[in-house]
């Protein structure tokens, strides 16, 4: 979120990757919970979730943006070369990275430590620690829900704030 007392001028593009990047956390929460009965379902569908975010971000500093995106691009080609616990790290890294973004302005209690629940997570699936998974999958998947349910709640232009602030 950027600065809500400013209303720039939306397009329809704005509208949409709002939009998209608001449902990409839906689908976080969504495949989070499904982590410990439908793995491989659920890998995907969080890296969709995480495709989702990091190709409609609007966030202001070029350099997190970049890194965010990036890690996603990098998950993409890891799936892509058959690397999945990879590329399920690398879209964990994007959406705890954007949940520690988004503790900034919503101040949900625990959304500043998802990054530290998902990077646990990641090392639960791959190192097969079953009571670990279900315990983190449903801390995370509570976090992504109330962030989603905090960003839907709000207006679409808090989204996209001062459009002049952005760096190119």
């Amino acid at each position: 979120m950027a600065d809500p007392h400013i209303h720039s001028p939306m397009d329809a593009w704005d509208y949409l990757t709002v939009c998209i990047y608001r449902s990409g956390f839906v689908l976080a929460a969504i495949f989070t919970a499904l982590l410990p009965y439908y793995p491989d379902i659920a890998q995907t569908g969080l890296l969709v979730a995480a495709v989702f975010c990091a190709s409609s971000l609007h966030l202001y500093l070029k350099n997190f943006r970049l890194i965010l995106q990036f890690a996603t691009w990098i998950a993409l080609l890891c799936r892509l070369f058959s690397q999945p616990e990879l590329a399920f790290g690398g879209a964990l890294l994007t959406l705890g990275g954007l949940c520690f973004k988004e503790y900034f302005c919503f101040r949900i209690l625990g959304l500043n430590l998802q990054p530290v629940f998902v990077a646990l997570l990641w090392g639960s699936v791959v190192f097969e620690f079953s009571l670990a998974i279900n315990i983190l999958s449903a801390i995370s998947a509570v976090l992504f829900l109330l962030l989603s349910i905090q960003k839907w709640r709000m207006p679409l232009h808090f989204d996209i704030g001062d459009k002049t602030k952005y760096q190119v």
